[in-house]
């Protein structure tokens, strides 16, 4: 017997599924596995941190893009800012395929080769590649009926 599917995108909605764009204090520890008086330094350097009257407020997305190049130490509670990953690694962060990365990586003159004759490491610094990855950013184009009206007075 088959299974008939809903003809609604509705009924597949899970009702308890919530995005949030900003954290509190306390739930971005669990999230970011991070104590509280760092949590609240890396937010600061972010521009990710809220203070309002009652409330610490934490904008997710920002926090999580500054984070996207920090490492935490093994045994230790440090992190430290990666300057040069690996390919698999980079290839994950830029959500590119591996090979499509390498040449993007070596076109930008971002790689790195270590031990090169002995089956070595090859780094991509991650500030070269990010600069790269620029010229392709396009410009927005405005919306043909834009949500919000123009401001008044303009």
């Amino acid at each position: 017997m088959a299974n008939k599917l809903q003809t609604s995108i509705r009924a597949y909605a899970a009702d308890n599924i919530q995005i949030k764009r900003f954290l509190r204090v306390e739930d971005a520890q669990q999230l970011f596995h991070i104590e509280d008086e760092v949590l609240l330094i890396v937010a600061l350097s972010a521009d990710a941190l809220y203070q309002l009257p009652r409330t610490t407020l934490i904008h997710q997305k920002k926090m999580e893009d500054y984070m996207k190049h920090l490492y935490k130490v093994p045994n230790t509670s440090k992190y430290v800012q990666k300057k040069y990953v690996r390919i698999g690694e980079g290839s994950i962060t830029y959500s590119i395929g591996h090979h499509r990365f390498i040449e993007m990586a070596r076109a930008a003159g971002a790689v790195y080769k270590i031990n090169e004759g002995t089956g070595g490491t090859v780094l991509i610094n991650i500030d070269i590649f990010d600069e790269y990855m620029e010229q392709f950013r396009e410009e927005a184009i405005p919306m043909k009926h834009p949500l919000f009206g123009p401001a008044k007075g303009e």
